[in-house]
C-alpha cells in the first residue's frame, strides 16, 4: 500500500508510520509536512491513500481537505485530526472524506483497517461509477437502435412503394395481353430496372445491419479491380456513356468482390443518377506499388461544400438532390464507406454545386493493412456469449462465438484466432492451447476466477466491459511491441 502522509509535526507522523510497521504486508511512504508540496506530488503519482491533518502551516480546516481532493479526486483520504469537531468530521465525509480519526483514539490495527477499508470503498465508488456510465451508455444505443429501425422502416416504405407500384401495374397489362410487342419489351425492362432497385435496397439494408452489429466479415480472394469495374460499367452503359482509362500496371487487390462491387455499383450509379442530360462519367483506375486508386467523375448536380462531411452518415442526402425530386434512400455513401474502411482503404469526396462530382477510393493490395483482430469467445453461457460478441462486434472487432472445443478450434480454421476469452468454466488455458493452431501465438483470457496460471490475462465473472476492453488493448499492445 502506498500512502502519502500530510503531517507538519514529526512526532505524530513517527507514531503513525510505528502504527502501520508490518512486516508481512509493508507500506510505502511518502511524509510531506505542507499542501503544497503535496499537491505538487500528486501531480507526480497516485497515492492508494492520503493520510491528512487539517492543521499545516500553508493551510487550515476543511480548505486543506479541499484543495488535496481537487488534485486528486479518486484518491480516498483518511483525516487524522487533532480537532474533536463532530460538525467538522461529519462535513469532511459529506464532502469526500473516507473518514475523519482522532489523534490518540486509535491503534494500529484501527488505523491500517481504516486505511483500506478506505481504498476498497474508493474502488466500489469508482467500480459503480463505470457501470452507471456503461449502463448508460447502453441506455443511449437502446434508444439510438429504436431511432435506426424507425428511420429504416420509413426509408424502406418511401423507396419500396414505388418501384412495386410499379412492377405490379406493368406486371398486370402483360398478364392481361394489353401490352404487346415493343411496348410489352418496354414494360418488361421496366419491370428489371424497379426488380433491380429493390434488390439493391434489400442487399443495403442487409449489409447495413451486419455493420450496426459488427458483423461485416470480409472474403480475402484476388480481386482484379479493373475487371470489377468493367461489369459495373456494363450495365450501367445502357443508360450513359461511361469512359474508362486503366493504367498500365497489376490492379488486384486481396478482398471480398461481392462487397468491392457493392461499392462501386453505389458509387457509378451516383455518378449516373446526379448527371443529368446524359452527361459522359468518367472512371480511371491506377495499380501504385501499395494501393490500387479508383477515381470516378461525373458531371453532374454537385453537392454544396458544407453538406460534403454529412454525406457520409446514414440516410444523408444533399439538399440540391431532395429539391429535384431525385430517387434515394441516404445508405448508399454509409455502406460505402464502411466496406471501404473495412478493406484498410480510404474515400474522398471533391464537388462543385453545378459542375460534378469526383469521389477517389484507394484500396490496399494487402488484407494485412486491416486491423481488425479475430476474437473468439469460448462458454457454454449462450446470454454471455451473446453479450460478449455484441459488445466487442459494435467496437469493430471480428468474433467467433464457441460453445465447446470443437467449435472454437473451427472458428480457428476459418479465421486465425489472436484472442480467445475463454469461461472458466468451460476449459483451463493447456487444454485450449493444444486445440489451437500450433506455431502461433493466440492470447488466452480467462473469464472468472482469480487464478492467473497459464492465462495471459484474467477478468472476473462480473466483468465491466470498459475493463475488458482495458484488458484486451493491453493484450495487444504487448503484442505489437513483441
Amino acid at each position: 500500500m502506498r500512502v502519502l502522509l500530510i503531517e507538519d509535526n514529526d512526532d505524530d507522523a513517527a507514531l503513525v508510520r510505528a502504527m502501520l510497521r508490518d512486516r508481512d504486508d509493508p507500506v510505502e511512504w511518502v511524509h510531506l509536512t505542507r499542501v503544497g508540496d503535496a499537491l505538487r506530488a500528486l501531480e507526480r503519482e497516485q497515492p492508494d491513500v492520503v493520510v491528512l491533518d487539517l492543521s499545516l502551516p500553508d493551510g487550515e480546516g476543511l480548505d486543506v481537505f479541499r484543495r488535496v481532493r481537487a488534485a486528486r479526486p479518486h484518491v480516498p483520504i483518511v483525516i487524522l485530526s487533532g480537532r474533536d469537531d463532530e460538525a467538522l468530521a461529519a462535513q469532511a465525509v459529506r464532502e469526500g472524506a473516507q473518514d475523519y480519526l482522532l489523534k490518540g483514539s486509535v491503534g494500529g490495527t484501527e488505523l491500517r483497517r481504516a486505511l483500506r477499508y478506505a481504498v476498497e470503498r474508493e474502488r466500489l465508488t469508482q467500480r459503480l461509477s463505470s457501470v452507471i456510465e456503461e449502463l448508460q451508455d447502453q441506455r443511449t444505443g437502446v434508444i439510438r437502435a429504436n431511432q435506426l429501425k424507425n428511420d429504416l422502416l420509413a426509408v424502406l416504405a418511401h423507396d419500396v412503394k414505388g418501384p412495386l407500384t410499379s412492377i405490379l401495374g406493368f406486371a398486370e397489362l402483360i398478364a392481361s395481353g394489353a401490352l404487346e410487342g415493343d411496348e410489352a419489351r418496354d414494360a418488361a425492362r421496366t419491370i428489371m430496372n424497379n426488380a433491380r432497385r429493390m434488390a439493391d435496397l434489400a442487399n443495403a439494408t442487409l449489409t447495413l445491419a451486419r455493420i450496426e452489429h459488427g458483423e461485416l466479415d470480409l472474403a480475402d480472394v484476388r480481386v482484379d479491380v479493373a475487371a470489377l469495374l468493367e461489369e459495373v460499367c456494363g450495365y450501367f452503359r445502357e443508360r450513359r456513356e461511361i469512359e474508362i482509362s486503366v493504367a498500365p500496371g497489376d490492379t488486384a487487390v486481396s478482398g471480398d468482390p461481392e462487397r468491392l462491387r457493392q461499392v462501386f455499383d453505389n458509387l457509378i450509379g451516383n455518378a449516373v443518377k446526379y448527371s443529368p442530360d446524359g452527361r459522359r462519367v468518367d472512371v480511371s483506375v491506377i495499380g501504385e506499388s501499395d494501393d490500387v486508386v479508383v477515381t470516378i467523375r461525373d458531371r453532374g448536380i454537385g453537392i454544396p461544400p458544407d453538406e460534403i462531411p454529412q454525406l457520409f452518415r446514414r440516410f444523408a442526402r444533399a439538399s440540391n438532390a431532395r429539391a429535384s425530386k431525385i430517387k434515394g434512400s441516404g445508405l448508399g455513401l454509409f455502406l460505402v464507406k464502411h466496406i471501404v474502411e473495412a478493406h484498410g482503404g480510404s474515400i474522398v469526396l471533391e464537388s462543385a454545386v453545378g459542375e460534378g462530382t469526383s469521389v477517389t477510393v484507394r484500396l490496399p493490395r494487402s488484407a494485412s493493412r486491416r486491423n481488425r483482430p479475430h476474437v473468439a469467445v469460448l462458454s457454454p453461457d449462450e446470454a454471455l456469449r451473446a453479450y460478449l460478441a455484441y459488445e466487442l462486434r459494435t467496437r469493430g472487432l471480428a468474433v467467433a462465438e464457441s460453445a465447446d472445443l470443437d467449435d472454437l478450434s473451427g472458428a480457428d480454421r476459418m479465421h486465425p484466432i489472436e484472442i480467445a476469452l475463454v469461461d472458466e468454466t468451460a476449459a483451463d488455458p493447456m487444454t485450449v492451447r493444444a486445440r489451437l493452431r500450433e506455431g502461433r501465438t493466440v492470447a488466452l483470457v480467462g473469464i472468472g476466477g482469480a487464478d492467473g496460471a497459464g492465462w495471459d490475462a484474467v477478468v472476473p465473472r462480473h466483468f465491466l466491459i470498459g475493463e475488458l476492453l482495458e484488458t484486451l488493448a493491453a493484450i495487444r499492445l504487448r503484442g505489437a511491441r513483441a
